[in-house]
């Protein structure tokens, strides 16, 4: 049986096939009509019989009209639900769904071992799941690109930059170099510093890096350390086979 996952985050829009607890179609928008085209197509090729939307945005009404009658069963991510961890967060209301779905995929992937999740975009989140179903909780910072946009933004001249992969250095030599080095040193310390608090924690503690800006983080990749882009969406898949 093949289920449809709908993942809305603040930048992208993404649409997973999932058959068997494995990702075979997937597809990425960036607006809703790119959106609501890609997942026509998917119900007619592929014929899900389940769905679930998880969205931080409020405006999924038009997918839910594309779905109806044409999928059998439709999830939307909820506090309410069924899910394959212990809860220890006290303001669920106020829980991410994609936090929340981000660490259920970390149950699945690594089952009964002690994960922290960081979860790179809009925002950067740290969150912990012990024992590979206790999620304790976490902590949330700026992103990459929030922070390139509030140097610009909050500032009378400095200019609106991104990320530079090339540019390794303890400093710069002109103002750009000195922003973009003050932003991706600043996030690799503050990455380093997070990982080294929970590893003196928690034994034998995995890692594992997901996102948009995933990427970023690549010279971090080591043992016991991982990249999983999509696990958000493997934590939705299964959220929606314990809830049918």
């Amino acid at each position: 049986m093949k289920n449809l996952v709908i993942d809305l985050g603040n930048t992208l829009l993404k649409l997973f096939i999932f058959e068997n607890g494995a990702v075979i179609n997937s597809s990425i928008a960036n607006d809703y009509k790119n959106l609501l085209k890609q997942i026509e197509s998917a119900i007619k090729i592929h014929s899900p019989k389940k769905a679930i939307i998880s969205s931080v945005r409020s405006d999924d009404v038009s997918i839910l009209s594309v779905l109806d009658k044409k999928v059998k069963r439709i999830i939307k991510m909820s506090p309410n639900l069924e899910f394959p961890i212990n809860i220890h967060y006290k303001t669920k209301s106020t829980l991410g769904q994609d936090r929340l779905a981000a660490v259920c995929g970390a149950s699945v992937f690594w089952p009964g071992k002690n994960i922290l999740v960081i979860d790179s975009g809009t925002a950067i989140t740290y969150d912990i799941l012990i024992d590979g179903k206790e999620y304790l909780g976490g902590t949330i910072s700026p992103g990459i690109s929030t922070r390139f946009k509030s140097l610009h933004t909050f500032t009378g001249k400095l200019p609106l930059l991104s990320i530079n992969k090339d540019l390794n250095a303890d400093y710069g030599t002109t103002t750009d170099e000195a922003i973009i080095l003050g932003v991706q040193n600043g996030i690799f310390h503050e990455v380093n510093g997070i990982i080294r608090e929970f590893s003196s924690k928690y034994h034998d503690l995995g890692v594992v890096f997901t996102g948009g800006d995933s990427f970023f983080f690549e010279k971090l990749i080591k043992n016991r350390i991982f990249a999983e882009p999509n696990l958000t969406a493997f934590g939705l898949n299964k959220i929606l086979e314990i809830n049918d």
